[in-house]
């Protein structure tokens, strides 16, 4: 089972922002998961040619007219 819980690192240990209900002396297995930054994933986007489709003209299919002004 998977459960995410944020937490707060403080003096050497991993301390739960909300209240959490599991049995004391329970052990568990910790994950961490840094956030990626936007600009690496635009660069691994680029590199990948994710976006590439967008050149063909056929993907084009708005106008000018297409919508309303804001």
């Amino acid at each position: 089972m998977q459960k995410v819980i944020h937490a707060i690192f403080e003096s050497g240990a991993f301390k739960p922002v909300e209240k959490i209900n599991f049995p004391e002396h329970q052990e568990f297995e910790i994950i961490i998961q840094e956030d990626i930054p936007t600009r690496l994933i635009a660069i691994l986007a680029e590199k990948a040619k994710s976006f590439e489709f967008l050149a063909d003209s056929q993907e084009d299919i708005y106008t000018i007219h297409d919508g309303e002004p804001i």
